[in-house]
């Protein structure tokens, strides 16, 4: 009897997604209504209908209307008041921001008191068109959905904006968080447990877990997880590292730990994703001859 070969991209992505969280909402609000929040996550909120006035602190208040966006880093306080009935998609993009570098920017441009409010390019525009239809559609499970329109976006803002209208528009992020997350890029690998980097970090286990978050939008175990699970698919796809020495340079006790990890990301042993990337390139040769 043959089997279907999975298809490895998909299973990884869709492990992948598990451990993001991005999550889409639409906010309807009356006119002349009060809205005040604490973002638990970073967000985007786009505008598609009416005006609102937004008050972060630190920062001078700014208006938005249908067209515009504006990003709000996780732990602000911010209020919103409508000036007229507004419809706002919020946007959490989660672990996804935290790939992308919206820092580069001086000392002078960090300190500025002025939001950073885009306007929707025809591309931005056709692309929230596109997650109102899919949001009027009312579909029971669309977690892979929001993940790729997540990552579309980024993309289409790449395209759009500048990067120095990136930067700014992420500054908020950018000017809390950058040394942090420079130091955490520089030395999760060199750990072998949450603790570990806490310390490394001269902080507290509680400290650092809320620090974490407050940068990455994610808990650091998720967030590390994560990386880990993309190094080790890379390594095994494209190095020619034993199966065994991959096992042993990521810190697995064992091999039999290391098949439980790939079994419970990838969907499948070790042996087998490397066995099918080569059956592939097998094939492509093939058929260029």
């Amino acid at each position: 009897m043959k089997t279907k070969t999975p298809d490895l991209t998909s299973e990884m992505y869709i492990k992948d997604i598990d451990e993001i969280s991005v999550s889409l909402d639409v906010w309807n609000l009356k006119e002349e209504q009060d809205f005040e929040f604490i973002a638990r996550e970073n967000k985007i909120l786009l505008v598609i209908n009416g005006s609102l006035r937004c008050s972060l602190p630190g920062y001078t208040d700014e208006s938005l209307s249908s067209g515009q966006m504006i990003f709000i880093s996780i732990g602000t306080r911010c209020l919103i008041n409508t000036i007229e009935g507004v419809s706002v998609i919020c946007l959490k993009p989660g672990l996804i921001l935290s790939r992308c570098n919206h820092s580069d920017l001086n000392q002078s441009q960090l300190s500025e008191n002025k939001l950073t409010i885009l306007e929707f390019t025809p591309i931005i525009s056709a692309y929230v068109d596109s997650l109102r239809w899919f949001l009027n559609m009312n579909f029971k499970d669309h977690t892979l959905y929001i993940c790729i329109k997540t990552r579309e976006l980024f993309y289409l803002m790449s395209i759009c904006y500048t990067h120095g209208e990136r930067s700014l528009f992420f500054k908020n992020l950018a000017s809390r968080d950058k040394d942090f997350s420079d130091f955490i890029y520089q030395n999760y690998r060199k750990v072998k447990s949450i603790n570990e980097l806490a310390g490394l970090s001269c902080y507290s286990r509680s400290g650092f877990e809320k620090h974490f978050r407050k940068t990455f939008g994610v808990p650091a175990s998720h967030w590390i997880t994560l990386r880990k699970a993309a190094e080790i698919y890379h390594e095994i796809r494209r190095s020619r590292k034993s199966i065994k020495q991959i096992s042993f340079d990521h810190g697995f006790s064992s091999l039999s730990h290391f098949h439980k990890f790939c079994k419970s990301k990838f969907g499948l042993a070790p042996g087998y994703i490397r066995k099918q990337i080569r059956t592939d390139e097998d094939m492509i040769k093939k058929e260029k001859k």
